[in-house]
């Protein structure tokens, strides 16, 4: 493997940790229940995080630029809606 798939997987594992951070607080923040709804739906979008890694690792260089577009435009999305 090339190095710079080990730092795009890396990248991928940060941003979609991040995502996943803004996602759970503002799930908390809309008083889905109580916070163990809001941590257990939050565990849930955690699985995406090894998904990540690996789906990075795993495909071709351009599709690689999208995964981590994607994140990278949801972390976006959200930090500007709050």
């Amino acid at each position: 493997m090339e190095w710079w798939r080990w730092v795009a997987a890396g990248a991928e594992t940060l941003l979609i940790t991040v995502f996943v951070l803004l996602r759970f607080d503002s799930l908390r923040e809309q008083g889905r229940g109580t916070g163990r709804a809001a941590l257990l739906h939050g565990l849930v979008w955690a699985l995406l995080v090894p998904a990540g890694f690996l789906a990075v690792l795993l495909s071709p260089a351009w599709l690689v630029l999208v995964l981590i577009a994607v994140p990278a435009l949801a972390i976006a999305v959200l930090a500007l809606a709050s």
